[in-house]
């Protein structure tokens, strides 16, 4: 078996893994209640809320009030003191779905009431009075990524702060992947990832540091710096219309998508939350990009939504690697090719002694064939004539599989880093790639990709009966790269170039 072939059939098994791991790790919908055994056992409560999470119907109202700070502008409603735009300068994204707002305030059975307001530079007051209410909510703008809301409600015993609209899809060219990454968390002694605890609707009733609602790159942290007495996590439904008053038309495509190669990169879900409150509450509301170590600097923990599983610190470190490049050269495309070139120098010597034992393979094959037909009736006696032939030889078997085994957790860690790293979101690279996140638009990549795994194998297997190989394996992987993001699809051409380049300074030099 050739150097190209081994490594075809290992990356297959790497994309195999993964396949499953995406399909395992979706939630599944159970019908039988769920049960409190996943958050701190001992102030956890959990019991069934309304099975159709409803968004308020915001009353219409002209006025809006405008916050402009250095990282972030706000657009605020009188309509239940709300939010109705929240836009993050840097990146160019706003998490309040379009049409909809977000910490409205509902009172007596859902009601939402128009306040009176007043501005100035760093807050805005909400006020409300009659004769039996007397209400204020207050947003103080005095955090660079965001703002703290308190309210004080007299007279009011059941209050909600409603963001049951959830937050927006950002990446609308390929909205499957962002919403495959949606999710919810929950932070007490450790961070919970709520999500597959929210069938179609969750009621977490307990300590609570901060909550937040997340989305493939983004992060809106919820920190509770008073009392709330509980909080509804719903799951939208697919097919859930957006209701409001100034949007009359129904669009159901933000719910729902799929995308890419089977259903690897296909869609997830979108979720809500309602904070239960007494007469006060007070919390701070951050919008953060999410990245590793920006969330690690806040020391609340907020990092725990990004810490990649097993193969997180790995991936931390290739993504030190690629911005080291890329504060050196300033283009993550560059930055992947030069990645692909460390990698490929770092394991030459095992790639070396892996073409060695398959030369030396190749050697003993005429006796190795001798040996099959002599003892084909003795399995036993076949293998001890081999195991000795091993030895005669000083051939390892496994000598040409050990260096792809070590690679593997790289090629994994590889691939999160690529697919979730903010760094690489519409990161240009040189001509039609103007987006290293997204795939390549005309799949140029993929294809030469293709095109130079076959002229790999055609340069390196010498058996015929492989011929079968040589031509279904690089069409298989350009099936399988089509629809991977164009940073991934990179990576992986330029590291076939310098494979090919690799057996060409191999083979002349000889095996030594």
């Amino acid at each position: 078996m050739s150097d190209r072939t081994r490594t075809t059939i290992a990356f297959l098994l790497i994309i195999g893994v993964l396949f499953m791991w995406t399909i395992l790790s979706k939630p599944k919908i159970k019908p039988e209640a769920v049960q409190p055994d996943t958050l701190d056992t001992t102030s956890a409560i959990t019991e069934p809320v309304e099975k159709t999470p409803t968004i308020p119907i915001i009353p219409e109202h002209t006025d809006t009030i405008v916050v402009e700070k250095k990282n972030f502008r706000m657009v605020l409603s009188p309509a239940g003191g709300s939010v109705k735009e929240f836009y993050l300068r840097e990146y160019d994204i706003d998490v309040v779905p379009d049409g909809e707002y977000l910490f409205v305030t509902q009172i007596n059975n859902d009601e939402i009431i128009n306040f009176e307001y007043l501005a100035d530079d760093d807050s805005v007051v909400f006020t409300y009075n009659n004769a039996d209410i007397n209400l204020s909510k207050v947003y103080y703008f005095n955090n660079p990524h965001g703002f703290q809301l308190t309210t004080n409600f007299s007279n009011i015993t059941d209050q909600i702060l409603s963001l049951k609209s959830g937050i927006s899809i950002t990446e609308f060219r390929n909205k499957g992947e962002d919403l495959r990454h949606f999710s919810v968390y929950v932070k007490n002694e450790k961070v919970n990832e709520m999500k597959k605890k929210i069938k179609d609707t969750f009621k977490y009733t307990g300590n609570v540091d901060w909550f937040a609602l997340r989305s493939k790159y983004f992060l809106l942290v919820i920190n509770n710096l008073g009392i709330i007495d509980g909080i509804n996590f719903y799951k939208l439904p697919k097919d859930l219309p957006l209701k409001t008053a100034d949007r009359k038309e129904d669009r159901t495509d933000i719910y729902s998508a799929a995308f890419g190669c089977f259903y690897m990169r296909g869609g997830g879900d979108r979720y809500g939350a309602e904070i239960m409150g007494p007469d006060k509450i007070n919390i701070s509301v951050l919008l953060l990009p999410i990245k590793h170590s920006e969330l690690a600097k806040f020391k609340k923990g907020y990092e725990g939504v990004a810490s990649g599983g097993i193969m997180g610190p790995i991936s931390r470190i290739i993504l030190l690697v690629f911005n080291f490049f890329y504060s050196i050269i300033r283009n993550y495309g560059f930055a992947i090719m030069l990645f692909a070139f460390l990698i490929k120098s770092v394991f030459f010597p095992l790639s070396k002694k892996m073409i060695q034992s398959q030369h030396k393979m190749q050697m003993i094959q005429p006796e190795m064939k001798k040996l099959q037909k002599k003892y084909k009736e003795d399995a036993q006696r076949l293998n001890q004539e081999m195991m000795h032939l091993y030895k005669t030889y000083k051939v390892n078997p496994f000598g040409g599989c050990l260096p792809l085994l070590i690679q593997m957790p790289i090629f994994f860690a590889l691939y999160q880093t690529l697919i979730t790293s903010i760094e690489f979101r519409q990161a240009p690279f040189i001509l039609w790639i103007t987006d290293l996140s997204f795939k390549d638009p005309y799949y140029i990549l993929p294809i030469a990709m293709g095109v130079m795994m076959l002229v790999q194998s055609l340069f390196t297997v010498v058996d015929p009966r492989q011929k079968f190989m040589v031509i279904i394996m690089p069409v298989f992987m350009v099936f399988i790269f089509l629809n991977f993001p164009s940073g991934l699809q990179l990576y992986w051409f330029t590291y076939n170039i310098l494979t090919l380049v690799e057996h060409v300074i191999t083979k002349r030099g000889g095996i030594k």
